[in-house]
């Protein structure tokens, strides 16, 4: 009789596992302060394409790759809050536009438009506020994550 119930790890599943553990634990112990680092690192990563595509004779791509890099690396936070700003905006209208689109649908309908409007308030007006809650939701999804891959099973 062949056991099914018989777990194997793959290498690459046990890596990809850590990998994910590292940055849940990473985004809750760090919270806001590990986009800073994903800043530093994705930027210093973009410079280093781009001088490798520079190399590789691909100037055009080298160069926008090098620019995009540099960009992130000096301007990141700003950058970030120039994306909160504008998911909140988009959060803001998607919930107003479901709010009258349902409001004839009852209360039940509307509960969802109204939390997406609020969260899409709060993050206009107090950007960083939620930041670290995000962080920390980010962080449990990537650790739930690392568990479900050694089961070749994924959330995101």
């Amino acid at each position: 009789m062949a056991d099914n119930n018989k777990i194997t790890f793959s290498a690459n599943s046990v890596v990809s596992c850590v990998l994910y553990a590292v940055i849940g634990i990473l985004l809750i112990a760090l919270r806001s302060g590990s986009l800073g680092i994903l800043f530093t690192v994705v930027g210093v990563l973009f410079v280093a394409m781009g001088i490798y595509d520079f190399v590789k004779r691909l100037y055009t791509r080298g160069a926008v790759e090098t620019v995009v890099g540099v960009v992130i690396l000096v301007c990141g936070w700003t950058v970030a809050e120039w994306v909160l700003l504008i998911f909140g905006v988009l959060l803001i209208i998607k919930g107003v536009l479901d709010i009258v689109n349902n409001y004839k649908s009852g209360f039940k309908a509307i509960i969802s438009p109204i939390v997406i409007t609020v969260i899409g308030v709060v993050l206009v007006v107090s950007k960083f506020a939620l930041i670290d809650v995000m962080c920390i939701v980010a962080g449990v999804i990537f650790l739930v994550n690392a568990v479900l891959i050694l089961f070749d099973r994924q959330i995101v």
